[in-house]
């Protein structure tokens, strides 16, 4: 296992980590920019823009899911498209992270993110990886470095980290549906739907 991990994560965990870190700092600086004023309010005026109606375990799986399997394309895109993925997420992630400290408390934005972030986020990593790997493994094989494209243990291996993630997605995406939101109103003390 620990052999998997090197070979697989040790190197790409931390590049796809700091794509993610990266941009989700430049989409903190433009979400912080934005006036809380101007972005739009649900057509009855009183609902919270960033909780649509349902959130369900099924809804956020389903979102998170094709997240994944385009951050997966990498592997066939040399990385481009899992890089492009990295990036959008985490500006997405910094930009509704600084528009939501323009109207909750800083402790209420980390019960909002927490519970489930810290599955699902090391999952989109783990996938990214994965990506990141085979993207090298492919250009390695052009250059002449490496007799085959992808070996037998190479797609095992993929497998089985990719068979992980999505069981984390799975389980990211119940938390968030049940748990996270329940979480953040104990540490706000209040209803957070209707802020």
């Amino acid at each position: 296992m620990w052999a998997v991990c090197r070979r697989w994560l040790a190197l790409y965990v931390p590049v796809a980590a700091l794509l993610l870190g990266v941009s989700t700092a430049v989409g903190f600086l433009l979400g912080s920019a934005v006036p809380i004023e101007s972005l739009p309010t649900a057509p009855e005026g009183g609902s919270n823009p960033f909780f649509p109606d349902e959130l369900t375990t099924y809804s956020i799986a389903l979102n998170n899911l094709l997240a994944m399997f385009i951050m997966l394309l990498g592997a066939v895109s040399l990385g481009s498209v899992t890089v492009v993925g990295l990036v959008l997420n985490g500006l997405i992630i910094g930009a509704v992270v600084g528009i939501a400290l323009q109207q909750v408390e800083p402790i209420v934005v980390a019960a909002l993110i927490l519970p489930h972030g810290v599955i699902e986020i090391p999952a989109l990593l783990i996938v990214a990886a994965v990506s990141l790997r085979f993207a090298r493994l492919t250009v390695r094989y052009f250059r002449g470095l490496e007799d085959e494209l992808v070996t037998e243990r190479d797609v095992r291996e993929a497998g089985w980290l990719v068979a992980v993630a999505v069981v984390m997605i799975l389980v990211a995406a119940y938390v968030e549906a049940t748990i996270t939101l329940e979480i953040a109103e104990q540490v706000a003390g209040r209803d957070l739907v209707s802020v």
